[in-house]
């Protein structure tokens, strides 16, 4: 296994475990404000999916420039109230894994390499993706799965 078919791996399962977590949410579920100052699912899982295309349309595939510090991320990057369908958030979710799949498979071990400067340093396009797409992805699954249990459900499935 190369670092492309290792990412293409890593990036299945975060967004199979993404799909595990939210597969059973109700509308009403999923649009809970839980007290304090958090958000509720569909605002984290619609961050989540638009943070990843967004991360990898604009700076992967068509190479812009990466933000200099998290203050200067585009706004639509960052976790907002939004009027989003669970069913259409789940169809979302499919488009964005494709496009980051379909870009992976392109990709030879050697293009992982490239440098490029980011809010946390100096990283590779592997640990890009690692960090920005992957790990993201798994860190906002975790929230989902304890704002379902705030509300007496099973977050992970396992």
């Amino acid at each position: 296994m190369n670092t492309v078919e290792l990412l293409q791996f890593s990036v299945g399962v975060a967004f199979d475990v993404l799909g595990q977590v939210t597969a059973d949410l109700t509308q009403e579920q999923a649009d809970w404000s839980p007290p304090g100052t958090v958000s509720c699912i569909r605002d984290i899982y619609w961050h989540t999916l638009t943070y990843v295309d967004h991360f990898v349309r604009d700076n992967c595939i068509e190479g812009k420039r990466l933000p200099e510090t998290v203050e200067s991320r585009p706004d639509v990057l960052r976790m907002q109230a939004v009027e989003a369908d669970v069913c259409e958030l789940h169809q979302f979710a499919s488009e964005v894994e494709s496009t980051v799949q379909d870009w992976l498979s392109s990709l030879t071990p050697a293009d992982l390499d490239r440098t490029r400067h980011t809010t946390v340093g100096e990283l590779n396009a592997g640990q890009m993706l690692e960090i920005y797409v992957v790990w993201h992805i798994n860190a906002h699954c975790g929230e989902i799965s304890a704002l379902k249990g705030c509300q007496g459900l099973t977050g992970y499935p396992w």
